[in-house]
């Protein structure tokens, strides 16, 4: 009832906050036109809820319902009691890169779904979940890496079926959608490992790290090879192109069983009165990750703005357009203008409309004689 209870009133404060300061972004724009699924799920919802910002929400909440649910019954498979279950479930759901691609239209919480999906009917039947594989073939480029995680792991258990069976459809995704390995070496690593600490917040990263490391020394399983090699083929990637990381952070995320199985065992083969330095661990972990989601949901206060601040000035740059009347629109940013139309605004000729990202200032000209100069990072709905 507890759990129940901390998860109703988790999901209503996301959807509050959700629906009150997020706007359709920049960046969800791309997501949409780069994951067809997305457009097909959020038409749906326009079609049963108008087209507003609780239609544009409710998707990627209810898969993120759905997740939890999903993580909760494969937990049942690591722990036995049913307070390491509650306790592994709620650090999955406070882990930042969760609450992010719950928040936003992004096909990370879809990938999520369908790993988690996977690892339970893996765990439960395996011939649906050899048939889920076969349905996600044509899905994304991304299930690449998951196939790849598999292919290790049936070599690790010898189990010839799974890998004959992943060694085909990551050669079909692979030449479905063109997977290509290339550019010149960059330090693109920094980028990632950066992220990676977005992701987990930086001390929880720090013992995912060290958890991994540990993986090796217990009984492997297929979330554990999955994990790793997404994090590792991350990592080996991006010394030579930037990355796109919800490629690979949604294979990596249900490691949080891992990093709290770890920490538990570690804990109690210890007696009473050498678990103090756990106990003070734990404490020093928990509270930088609520610190740190705390800090998400603050960013306007936070250094982390500028890297959000597209998902939070929409609304009220069209507020501000509509108070000078200037209701029709065309963009040098053809998906600024998509989420400025989501909004209200038309698309017309009247007035042209310049973003400058670097500067974050957007310009409005009427017959190329600028009449407008708003700087967006000011413009925020927190």
């Amino acid at each position: 009832m507890r759990l129940i209870l901390f998860f109703l009133l988790y999901y209503l404060f996301l959807f509050w906050y959700g629906v009150n300061f997020l706007s359709f972004s920049i960046v969800e724009v791309e997501s949409i036109e780069k994951f067809p699924l997305l457009n097909l799920i959020l038409n749906v919802s326009f079609y049963l809820f108008g087209v507003n910002d609780f239609a544009l929400r409710i998707p990627s909440l209810i898969i993120s319902v759905f997740n939890v649910m999903l993580f909760f019954n494969i937990a049942k498979y690591y722990f036995k009691k049913e307070n390491d279950i509650f306790f592994t479930t709620i650090i999955f759901a406070l882990i930042p890169g969760f609450i992010i691609s719950s928040l936003i239209i992004n096909k990370s919480i879809y990938l999520l779904f369908f790993t988690l999906l996977f690892v339970f009917l893996y765990k439960k039947n395996r011939f649906f979940s050899y048939l889920l594989l076969m349905a996600g073939v044509f899905l994304d480029k991304s299930l690449i890496v998951l196939y790849l995680g598999i292919v290790f792991y049936s070599i690790y258990k010898k189990d010839n079926f799974l890998l004959v069976l992943s060694l085909i459809l990551l050669t079909f995704n692979a030449n479905f959608f063109n997977y290509k390995i290339g550019g010149k070496p960059k330090g693109y690593f920094l980028n990632v490992l950066g992220t990676y600490f977005l992701i987990f917040s930086p001390l929880v990263f720090v013992y995912f790290l060290f958890s991994l490391y540990k993986g090796f020394f217990l009984k492997k399983d297929i979330i554990f090879f999955i994990a790793i090699t997404s994090f590792l083929v991350s990592i080996l990637f991006s010394f030579r192109q930037r990355i796109k990381i919800d490629d690979y952070a949604p294979y990596v995320l249900p490691y949080t069983i891992y990093m709290v199985k770890i920490f538990l065992k570690s804990y109690r083969i210890r007696l009473p009165r050498f678990r103090n330095s756990y106990k003070l661990l734990f404490v020093i972990l928990f509270s930088s990750l609520i610190i740190f989601d705390i800090a998400l949901f603050l960013n306007s206060y936070t250094p982390a703005r500028k890297l959000t601040n597209s998902f939070y000035f929409i609304k009220p740059l069209t507020k501000k357009l509509k108070n000078k009347n200037i209701d029709f629109v065309y963009c040098n940013n053809t998906k600024l203008c998509k989420s400025l139309y989501f909004y209200g605004i038309k698309k017309g000729s009247k007035y042209y409309l310049k973003y400058n990202k670097s500067s974050l200032k957007v310009s409005i000209f009427h017959k190329k004689n600028k009449i407008l100069e708003i700087d967006v990072s000011k413009l925020n709905t927190l």
